[in-house]
């Protein structure tokens, strides 16, 4: 297993078998030379399965890699009070539509790149349930109730829940792939319900 798998497996499992829309991670830009045709592979291979890996950004010598299933992230993001947030944030008007997608994500990178802290808004990219995103927002990132993912201010026991799901998932595929498993393969259906 090279290095880029074992970052694509340790940071985006539970996007890579559909238990969570999107996940984000870095890596230096050293490594970008090393690493460019395996996320080029990679890209296209796992396209067909409904998963996107795109560059999102660049920044302090870091390249940052989103991992998404487009039709989880759209259905999100038309959940009213998420979408009206988000226009109000300039996102476009037809935010949740594929059309837009790219013009969303578009503006994601900007309001990153541009802003001095992380958006917060990036949490429902992630998937992370409304209500934990806009009590973080207004809370300022204080007052939660516990801390794993994402800093959880509703439902404890189901983001616990979530949290042993995802850690599941990173555990199994890298033990899969550690033991000569094809990623790709153990993504496609029925092989990527039995690594959970």
């Amino acid at each position: 297993m090279s290095d880029f798998e074992k970052d694509l497996l340790t940071f985006a499992s539970p996007a890579l078998l559909g238990r969570k829309q999107a996940n984000l991670f870095s890596f230096s830009i050293d490594c970008l030379t090393d690493y460019r045709k395996e996320i080029d592979r990679y890209k296209k291979e796992l396209a067909p399965l409904g998963i996107s890996v795109e560059y999102l950004y660049c920044k302090q010598n870091r390249v940052y890699l989103l991992v998404y299933r487009k039709d989880m992230m759209l259905q999100y993001l038309r959940q009213p009070a998420v979408k009206e947030f988000l226009i109000k944030e300039g996102y476009p008007a037809n935010i949740g539509e594929e059309e837009s997608l790219y013009q969303t994500l578009c503006i994601l990178r900007k309001h990153i790149i541009q802003g001095a802290e992380f958006p917060h808004e990036v949490g429902f990219f992630f998937g992370y349930p409304p209500e934990d995103v806009f009590s973080f927002i207004r809370e300022k990132g204080r007052n939660y109730k516990l801390v794993g993912d994402w800093k959880v201010y509703g439902d404890g026991k189901a983001a616990l829940r979530t949290f042993r799901s995802y850690a599941r998932c990173r555990r199994r595929l890298m033990e899969q792939a550690s033991a000569g498993a094809d990623i790709v393969s153990l993504l496609t259906p029925g092989r990527a319900s039995a690594a959970i």
